[in-house]
């Protein structure tokens, strides 16, 4: 049969990429300008109009882009419009065909009533029409603006300003950055998809999915430019400088390969390639300035070993200087639990990395995974995030990344850690002769208990963890790891299933227990995971009311076709999951999914050590 070359999938995959990042730029340029009035307060001089200029541009250059992803998103959806009928009209043509064959087939008999009835079946039986269905080319064009940076010229004109409001002007331009950079990602993601999967439809413009990485390099260089004037203020000890000092500053000391490395919006498989063009030592990174320390923790695609440095420097810095890396890392507005909030999670951080460093030195595998990695910590709509991996992430035989559900937080890392110790342990009982690390992976801003109704908080959380699993594939590209699983438990499966809908590498195993449900696009087929896994235990009195509060988005992985479902109850040598929690040891007669001895663990890790349970 003729057809065309249009993947419907692919095509909802670009919309939905094109529309996300359309509105995270309009809330981003919105909350731009009143960042920016709040810097400019204590502001004077030629760089305070140097810097209320280039925010404008900035501002501006984001709505115009956000107008030409929302033009391209509709764009797409009138070229799946044209498609549909093309296809439809190509149907109706060799169907037409057959049916005219078989006529001619009665007219090549030679009777009078077969000519006949074959004459009048062609009368009310016309030909479709010949003429093609044409897309509209597509055309989504936009250049980011260059912004000005130092002062134009003249003598004697002078700046002043408040040090420490630029540098929160700085914190929150760079989170917002970091937000923005997984649409950024979606995006170059699903255009990529879209002109390998659908070329019947004409490009006559692109120039919108290079112009994101330029606009986000614009928004990076100005997130430097002014925490160098606030650090040239800061310097000299006074609130007026000569802008003749200042326009130094604009000239970066950052080598172009590390400028290149830390624009946001990089892929995974972008930024592992950057990476290989920097020094490869600890040294190197810990000279960094602190800032740089901050983007490389978090960048996925970098080896775990090395984001290990970066973020290990970092909490040691948001030890001795919780105030500096509050500002830093841009955390604030309605949902911000304040300084005194920070300062516990990093305490609660510091107390899981000794944890796991401990557990660590015993774990089997031999002294090469004997490792406690800390390969993130950053902020995610307001919350701290991070992820530790018991075991060593850069080498393991099999990596499994474990995502929790509702009210998790940095806060409650210990007792993820606790259930990652049991699953090595478990899964080197199964496989000996592998190595295996349990990736913590606390990398969102999990919803409480109003919150689990809605689809939000896993949306937003989706592309976080899919440039996670995309960057542990990325930076091992050289040296695989034989299996990568992913286990997700309560909302976390709700995440995960989002997340493995975007992911442009697939997993062997995704795992779901205690789940409050997958989102109802994530079919076997569509998840990129070749099997999936759920276990629900009769014991878990929370996840059916989950499901039952979700039910217009979420489906039970129990009931969904393909899905390999498997026991919680009691079994030889096991004991029944008595309740909803990932894990519990306080009371011998209590069993979390993973707690030892349950049946739920065992089963999971055969899973996760041989790819399939016993």
């Amino acid at each position: 049969m003729t057809t065309i070359e249009f993947d419907y999938g692919v095509a909802d995959a670009l919309i939905a990429a094109a529309d996300g990042a359309s509105s995270g730029l309009r809330t981003q340029a919105m909350a731009n300008r009143v960042q920016v009035e709040s810097a400019v307060l204590d502001f004077a001089g030629a760089y305070a109009t140097l810097f209320t200029e280039g925010s404008t541009v900035r501002s501006e250059d984001m709505q115009t882009l956000a107008g030409v992803l929302s033009d391209l998103s509709g764009a797409v959806g009138e070229a799946k419009s044209d498609a549909e009928k093309e296809r439809q009209r190509l149907l109706d043509v060799d169907s037409w065909t057959a049916r005219e064959a078989a006529r001619e087939q009665q007219r090549a008999a030679g009777g009078f009533w077969d000519d006949s009835s074959a004459f009048v079946a062609g009368l009310t039986d016309p030909r479709p029409s010949d003429v093609p269905v044409k897309p509209k080319p597509l055309s989504a064009s936009f250049t980011a603006r260059t912004r000005t940076r130092t002062s134009r010229g003249g003598s004697g004109g002078t700046s002043s300003a408040d040090p420490d409001a630029l540098r929160t002007f700085v914190g929150a331009s760079r989170a917002a950055d970091l937000s923005t950079a997984q649409h950024v990602i979606q995006v170059k993601n699903a255009w990529a998809g879209f002109t390998s999967s659908c070329s019947w439809v004409p490009i006559e413009s692109s120039t919108a999915i290079t112009g994101l990485d330029a606009l986000m390099t614009e928004n990076a260089a100005d997130a430097t430019w002014i925490e160098g004037i606030a650090a040239a203020f800061e310097t000299a000890g006074s609130g007026t400088l000569a802008d003749v000092r200042l326009d130094g500053v604009a000239v970066t000391a950052a080598s172009p390969e590390l400028t290149k490395l830390l624009q946001p919006g990089l892929t995974p498989a972008e930024v592992a390639e950057a990476y290989a063009e920097l020094p490869q030592s600890d040294t190197y990174i810990l000279g960094l300035p602190l800032a740089t320390k901050y983007l490389f923790a978090n960048l996925d695609g970098i080896p775990a070993a090395k984001r290990d440095v970066a973020s290990r420097a970092l909490l040691h810095a948001a030890v001795l200087y919780p105030e500096k890396v509050y500002q830093l890392m841009g955390l604030g507005g309605d949902r911000n639990r304040g300084l005194d909030g920070f300062k516990a999670d990093v305490a609660a951080l510091t107390e899981a990395v000794g944890q796991a460093e401990d557990r660590a030195r015993y774990l089997p595998g031999g002294e090469g995974n004997q490792k406690a990695q800390l390969v993130g910590f950053g902020m995610h709509d307001g919350a701290v995030v991070a992820a530790i991996s018991l075991g060593n992430l850069d080498t393991a035989s099999s990596v499994t990344v474990n995502v929790p559900g509702m009210n998790s937080n940095v806060g409650e890392m210990n007792t993820a850690i606790k259930a990652a110790d049991e699953l090595v342990r478990a899964a080197a009982e199964e496989d000996a002769d592998g190595s295996h690390a349990v990736v913590s992976w606390m990398g969102y801003n999990s919803p409480n208990p109003v919150e689990v109704v809605s689809p939000a908080r896993a949306n937003s959380g989706a592309a976080e963890l899919a440039s996670f699993l995309d960057g542990v594939h990325d930076a091992r590209a050289d040296h695989p790891a034989d299996s990568v699983t992913v286990m997700a438990h309560s909302y976390g499966s709700t995440t995960s299933s989002e997340a493995l809908l975007l992911t442009q590498h697939r997993v062997d195993s995704f795992i779901s227990y205690g789940s409050v449900g997958l989102t109802n696009e994530a079919t076997v087929d569509d998840l990129h995971a070749d099997e999936v896994y759920a276990t629900l235990a009769a014991g878990d009195g929370l996840a059916p009311l989950g499901l039952f509060l979700g039910s217009d988005t979420r489906t039970n992985p129990l009931d969904v076709d393909g899905v390999h479902v498997f026991s919680a109850e009691d079994g030889q040598g096991t004991e029944a999951v008595t309740m909803h929690d990932m894990y519990a040891d306080a009371d011998p007669d209590d069993k979390g999914y993973l707690s030892a001895g349950s049946t739920s663990l065992k089963t999971i890790s055969q899973i996760v050590a041989n790819g399939r349970p016993d």
